[in-house]
């Protein structure tokens, strides 16, 4: 590679060409988000049930679905929280599977049971649903949403909600990027039954056949396949009550040709469910709309179409109504990815003028820094088609790479320089100084690696955490290496050619005076050889110093946020 990259120096400029135009091309493309997926071996159940005590919920509702849940393959762990706020029960059900479980089979065979168990749960329960884990430090930035939006105007709430459900939320729905949009608000409609206790004894009827008769009102059911050429449509009949004569004209019982139907005993009363959330703005009912993405999506990009979305569809509002944006996500990603450019640029005007002072040369400077912008370009390659995103996280680890890209570079120039003061021809130089130094670069890559593989193989919410940052420091470490054994040897070679070699190589070393810091480095390993007790009892004290504001100032236990949902660490 070292030979080639010498011999060739037009190939490779055209390689490195084409490497910085497709990382520009992976910048553009690769999905930008606040906070990485939570691929975890886990899921999460959740429901509700108006008007239920923690007791009855764990009894008729978690219950059955743990049940339900341990007659999978491959379940390892089940944690389930039954409570009750404001009125209303609920459950949480997190269940842990095995590391080598295939999480799309399992989703599907989660929802194919629970779907089955629906009819068994008492009526007043809300629909399960069944959500990819998310570790709990990114349980309040998975709320929010990418978009929040609230929907208010001089109607009731429930007309509100009505549009909502029927307009805005099919609108937003159609956008390629945009996973669910949920309406939180409002009440839903509900047929209530009132049985007439007397006749429903003076029949014989039960409760539990009335309830089944009126579940039977709710038919879908595959009817037959139409085929056409090379298409194929499939026939479902969909019969569901919508309207209170529906159910009043159902038949509860057939008895020689009487027949007696749910008006017979019953009374329907075509109402809404209990409110136990109510919130105004300036007087006017208001209900909140949340847009969710899909993953692996641009969520600044999904934000912009979204918004521009939703400009289109305000003019469908009822006269008065008026749709106002709460929060948007993709501006705090603004933010961060403006900040980092800032830090970045500072950054590398720092890293230019170090290297600048230390090398004593405006060229090997340059060559240096370039080797930073094409180790960062080779690792937005890797990141997108290794089908990462750029958050928080990954761009840690970008950010962390900026200082170990420069040491690789650094040692292989500073050795081809060596050589060629040495008297070397310019490719010669080029070609045994990169050798040279091939084994301890890759040693000293590899015991920085090393310590960031056992975060790839972290179990729990630790890995959502720690494997984006180190999978990104792998790249761009193994991204530093290549650039420095070929595009430095190349680029060294072409540039020592045309520069005039130093008289002052070959002068005695007693007539050259040292720079100032291999003096001082000079001075300062000779005092640590005369006194090296000195020098053990001086890393013996930072030792201890460092351990004892370590744990009576550092916050532990703390993850991410400081538990205050903030974007800070500490």
């Amino acid at each position: 590679m070292i030979r080639l990259s010498i011999r060739r120096p037009v190939a490779v400029a055209m390689a490195y060409t084409a490497v910085a135009l497709l990382g520009v091309a992976a910048w553009q493309n690769i999905p930008i988000e606040m906070f990485p997926d939570a691929d975890l071996p886990q899921l999460s159940l959740s429901a509700s049930w108006p008007g239920a005590s923690p007791e009855t919920v764990e009894a008729f509702l978690t219950s059955p679905l743990e049940s339900t849940v341990q007659q999978m393959r491959g379940v390892e762990k089940i944690v389930s929280v039954s409570s009750e706020q404001q009125g209303r029960g609920s459950t949480q059900i997190t269940v842990e599977f095995l590391r080598d479980t295939d999480m799309d089979f399992a989703r599907l065979d989660l929802s194919e049971r629970i779907s089955q168990l629906e009819e068994q749960l008492p009526d007043a329960v809300s629909q399960v649903s069944i959500a990819q884990y998310v570790p709990r430090e990114f349980q309040s930035q998975q709320g929010q949403g990418i978009l929040r939006y609230t929907f208010t105007g001089p109607y009731v709430l429930e007309a509100l909600r009505e549009h909502a459900l029927d307009i805005i939320k099919p609108g937003l729905e159609q956008i390629d990027g945009v996973g669910e949009v949920q309406v939180y608000g409002g009440r839903d409609r509900e047929l209530v039954v009132q049985l007439d206790e007397s006749k429903v004894l003076a029949l014989g009827l039960r409760p539990e056949v009335i309830r089944q008769r009126i579940r039977d009102l709710d038919l879908v059911r595959e009817a037959g396949v139409i085929r056409e050429g090379g298409q194929e449509w499939t026939l479902t009949i969909q019969n569901q009550a919508r309207e209170p004569n529906d159910l009043r004209r159902a038949v509860l019982l057939s008895d020689e040709g009487r027949l007696v139907r749910v008006a017979d005993v019953a009374r329907v009363v075509d109402s809404y469910e209990d409110a136990w959330n109510l919130s105004r703005i300036d007087g006017n009912p208001a209900l909140l709309i949340v847009v969710n993405k899909e993953p692996r999506t641009n969520t600044v990009r999904v934000a912009d179409a979204v918004k521009e979305r939703m400009t289109e569809l305000e003019s469908l509002n009822p006269f008065g109504s008026e749709i106002v944006e709460g929060y948007d996500q993709s501006l705090r990603i603004r933010a961060q990815l403006q900040d980092l450019r800032y830090r970045a640029a500072f950054a590398a005007v720092v890293i230019f003028l170090v290297l600048l002072l230390f090398l004593r040369s405006f060229w090997s400077a340059w060559v240096i820094f370039a080797t930073i912008v094409f180790s960062i370009l080779i690792s937005l390659n890797l990141i997108y088609y290794g089908g990462l995103t750029l958050n928080l996280l990954t761009l840690m680890g970008l950010a962390m790479g900026f200082g170990l890209i420069v040491d690789n570079s650094i040692v292989v120039l500073e050795n081809v320089f060596r050589r060629w003061q040495g008297g070397a021809a310019p490719e010669e130089a080029a070609e045994e100084g990169a050798k040279e130094v091939v084994l301890p670069i890759m040693a000293a890559t590899a015991t920085t690696l090393i310590v960031f593989v056992p975060f790839v193989y972290l179990q729990g919410e630790l890995r959502v955490f720690y494997m984006p940052l180190a999978i990104v420091v792998g790249l761009t470490l193994l991204a530093s290496l290549f650039v420095a054994f070929t595009f430095i040897p190349s680029l060294s070679a072409k540039l020592l050619a045309s520069r005039e070699r130093p008289t002052f190589a070959f002068a005695p070393s007693g007539q050259i005076r040292a720079p100032l810091y291999e003096r001082i480095y000079r001075g300062l390993i000779g005092f640590t050889l005369k006194y090296p007790w000195v020098a053990v009892s001086v890393a013996v004290l930072s030792f201890g110093g460092s351990y004892y504001l370590f744990d009576n100032y550092v916050n532990r236990g703390i993850i991410w946020g400081g538990g205050r949902g903030g974007d800070e660490t500490f």
